[in-house]
């Protein structure tokens, strides 16, 4: 006998009887709909992992408070701080001599010496 499109009471609720056909295509649906997602979530974690890397490509690596502390005292400590305001002439003399102990201090010990008085702060 087919229970197809047959419905009972119960406790005065009118309930579908499903055949276990239905029952079946309903599970099988809900398992193949859960293993999407969790293919689609490996794919997601390795496209943020692809972002991540150009972010530092581009930027290179984040920077702690100590070292961004550090970059701006030699920024300031070559005198590059009095060409922050307005518009500077990046052609002057002046600002090309600062900018380039700036650069030197930046690439040189005085960086690391920086870094390391910042962490003690």
């Amino acid at each position: 006998m087919s229970t197809k499109g047959m419905s009972s009471k119960f406790f005065g609720v009118r309930i579908m009887l499903i055949s276990k056909m239905h029952l079946v295509t309903a599970f099988l649906l809900s398992v193949a709909t859960t293993a999407g997602g969790a293919q689609q979530m490996p794919q997601s974690m390795h496209a943020d992992e692809k972002i991540k890397q150009s972010v530092v490509d581009v930027y290179g690596e984040p920077k702690t408070r100590a070292e961004v502390r550090a970059d701006l005292a030699l920024w300031k400590r070559a005198g590059m701080g009095k060409f922050s305001r307005g518009h500077p002439d990046t052609f002057s003399p002046k600002y090309k001599a600062a900018y380039a102990e700036y650069v030197r201090l930046r690439s040189g010990p005085e960086y690391q010496q920086e870094v390391q008085r910042q962490l003690a702060k």
